[in-house]
């Protein structure tokens, strides 16, 4: 178990609104056909790269959350802490600074800066994504913040028994589990919270949006070693394979298995897979976690039956949804899933609202432009 929040910020900017042009055969006719006016549109921020950094180091220095981890742009690496240095934010602006360009800092697609901090029993990463270009009504800064309880950090020569020997007064009783998780929670509450203000304090904004869960791991099978966690580097920033923070999230992946095995209430939480991909979101109602294999990481995963719950597509798991029939098949028509064939209409990192690429490199369409006489 773990705790993430998400903030979405939207920055006082001028933004330019632009048409995306369609990629794909179908999508091309579709638009030609309703004179574009299907056509997806994106913001474009006009905010810099460095100016944005700037103003994002001031607020979280105003925490006292200094330590570095990562700062890429455009998926390239300008720094990436793999020693656990301390207190290295000034390090890795200085890497940046004198390694991008006026132009690049300018024409940048996306930024991302991950941080640690740790502060009242609770380790926390925090990812920071900067998008240029986005679709309209989302917003192009979100900080990810991952939290997890430090109590059970595993020493190095700890194992999986002694770990779970340092859990078991969590899982003594319901009443000792519930109040142990609302207390954690709400400490990760009120950090989240203080980021937030902070944000707004130093950045001009139009609108925050603040989204707090609590995260249960269910894994695949039992992991027996630190050394057998997954690295996800798309998935949750816990899940990255940073430096050392293997021996901060083992405890999270032998979570389930201890709430099944002493039957643990579980209620108020988001079952997330081992990317941190959303697979259901139970209410407050719950299940009896020793009654169903849901958590159980030795037996096949097992959907509770009668739970308030709501049920996610994109995890490890929805194959068992649909086959549960709580998902609808992936190859289901919605045009505003990313599954949908239409999608192809915002690939496009640039273009107007007149004129259309007549090369046919992106058309997935078919199998060869012979046999349907081109993309265009």
């Amino acid at each position: 178990m773990y705790f993430s929040g998400k903030l979405s910020i939207d920055p006082s900017k001028d933004t330019v609104i632009k048409k995306i042009k369609p990629t794909k055969m179908f999508a091309k006719l579709l638009n030609a056909i309703t004179f574009g006016a299907n056509a997806k549109k994106e913001e474009q921020e006009t905010f810099t790269a460095v100016s944005i950094l700037q103003q994002i180091n001031m607020a979280f220095r105003s925490l006292g959350i200094t330590n570095a981890v990562r700062l890429a742009v455009n998926d390239y690496n300008f720094y990436l802490d793999d020693k656990g240095r301390e207190n290295d934010v000034d390090e890795a602006m200085m890497e940046f600074e004198t390694g991008i360009d006026s132009l690049e800092s300018q024409t940048f697609k996306n930024i991302l800066y991950v941080l640690e901090h740790e502060r009242a029993s609770i380790k926390y990463l925090l990812e920071v994504e900067i998008l240029r270009n986005h679709r309209v009504g989302q917003y192009p800064i979100n900080i990810t913040i991952n939290g997890v309880m430090t109590d059970f950090k595993a020493a190095p020569e700890e194992t999986r028994v002694d770990v779970e020997e340092r859990m078991k007064d969590v899982f003594s009783s319901q009443e000792a589990y519930d109040m142990y998780v609302r207390d954690k929670r709400s400490v990760f509450d009120t950090f989240v919270d203080e980021i937030d203000l902070a944000i707004r304090k130093f950045i001009k904004v139009d609108d925050i949006k603040n989204i707090k869960s609590t995260d249960l791991v269910r894994p695949k099978e039992p992991i027996a070693d630190r050394k057998e966690i997954p690295v996800r580097l798309a998935g949750a920033p816990i899940t990255a394979g940073y430096f050392g923070f293997e021996n901060y999230i083992f405890y999270s992946y032998l979570w389930s298995s201890m709430a099944y095995s002493h039957n643990m209430h579980i209620h108020d939480v988001n079952l997330v897979d081992e990317s941190g991909a959303d697979i259901m979101s139970v209410g407050e109602e719950g299940f009896d976690a020793g009654e169903f294999d849901t958590l159980n990481p030795e037996a096949e995963f097992e959907v509770p039956d009668g739970v308030d719950a709501e049920y996610f597509s994109g995890s490890d798991y929805e194959s068992d949804l649909i086959d549960n029939n709580l998902l609808g098949s992936s190859m289901d028509f919605d045009s505003d899933s990313d599954k949908s064939w239409l999608d192809s209409w915002g690939d496009s990192d640039s273009g107007d609202s007149g004129g259309y690429d007549s090369s046919c490199s992106s058309c997935s369409s078919c199998s060869s432009c012979s046999s349907c006489g081109g993309c265009d």
